[in-house]
């Protein structure tokens, strides 16, 4: 198994980003010999995590880094996207096992036991060979050997030789930006003439159910651009004061909040794909703890997006990403 060493007190931009693409190849190869030998869905999860991260971090130096053209976000999205169908269909099993798992679906427990059985029986077999044919696909070894070549003999471009906090909020900020601009923060919510907005707190039910699923793929890109800033501004903890901390936990908490209703879109779309539509009167009571749930989640939105609009809070973040004070910097 692959591991390379990381710098110690790292000082330079070269320095911090060797140590962030080392730390992600380390960890994906740990996880890989782990999936040929165990039968642990968290193995896969965690190989799948590492690739979204490296991409990241690919994205956050790129000015600084001089690599293969075969080593760049697409392909690595594109892998972690073939390894992350699986991940679906294991939060879809943990959902109907557990998160549902209510008293009040004793009638219904049967059906949803075969569809569980469902989600289990065709890709066991049909998987592990789609996961080892990953796993041993020219394309995924030819980035792996470019990769480990490249962490082998690192090439930068010259600012890479800049002290890393002379830099970092040019370097962290782009993404920032991209994550503030998403029109999925304006969903449920009213612009004034004068520009201001209004979070629509009263909206029925049924508003709410047609708003998620007409909106879904705006939600969802909004999810993925708070993991990438998530993923960026947790290299850089050390870097800042407590406050930082608090900002990283709420993009945290805009991913959790935003996947749990994004799960609900899958599991409802699976449903109907494996039942049809009538399965909201075939598995009422399933259908109303979902719904139940995904107004919870949706009053979580609405919550973490009065906070957004409210005040100076991204002028803060800036700020705070602006002003780095050399009190802050814990180097190692």
């Amino acid at each position: 198994m692959v591991n390379f060493t990381l710098k110690d007190n790292p000082i330079t931009t070269a320095d911090f980003a060797f140590n962030a693409i080392a730390k992600q190849i380390n960890k994906i190869s740990k996880y890989e010999q782990k999936i040929l030998t165990e039968d642990d869905p968290e193995n896969l999860h965690q190989i799948r995590v590492g690739m979204r991260r490296l991409r990241s971090v690919l994205s956050v130096f790129d000015t600084a880094l001089i690599i293969p053209s075969t080593v760049n976000e697409q392909k690595i999205g594109n892998i972690a996207r073939i390894l992350g169908k699986q991940r679906d269909l294991d939060i879809l099993k943990i959902n109907l096992e557990c998160k549902f798992n209510h008293e009040s679906l004793d009638q219904e427990s049967k059906i949803i036991k075969k569809i569980i059985q469902k989600i289990d029986k065709p890709t066991s077999k049909k998987f592990d060979k789609n996961i080892t044919d990953i796993l041993k696909n020219k394309k995924y070894q030819h980035l792996k050997e470019d990769l480990f070549s490249w962490l082998e003999n690192p090439q930068y471009n010259s600012i890479a030789s800049r002290k890393i906090e002379q830099i970092l909020p040019d370097l962290l900020l782009p993404q920032i930006s991209t994550f503030f601009l998403q029109s999925g923060w304006l969903i449920g919510t009213e612009i004034l003439d004068r520009g201001d907005i209004i979070i629509k707190q009263n909206l029925l039910d049924k508003d709410i159910y047609l708003l998620i699923n007409q909106q879904g793929f705006n939600l969802h890109k909004l999810r993925k651009e708070a993991k990438k800033t998530r993923y960026q501004l947790e290299l850089f903890t050390d870097f800042y004061p407590e406050e930082y901390q608090t900002y990283l936990e709420f993009i945290v908490k805009v991913q959790e909040v935003l996947g749990e209703i994004q799960d609900h879109l899958c599991l409802h779309n699976h449903l109907t794909e494996v039942m049809g539509n009538k399965w909201q009167k075939k598995l009422n009571n399933l259908h109303d703890l979902i719904v139940q749930d995904k107004l919870l989640k949706w009053q979580e939105w609405q919550d973490l997006q009065i906070k957004f609009f409210s005040g100076d809070f991204c002028h803060n973040l800036r700020h705070i990403i602006n002003n780095i004070s050399s009190n802050n910097i814990i180097k190692g």
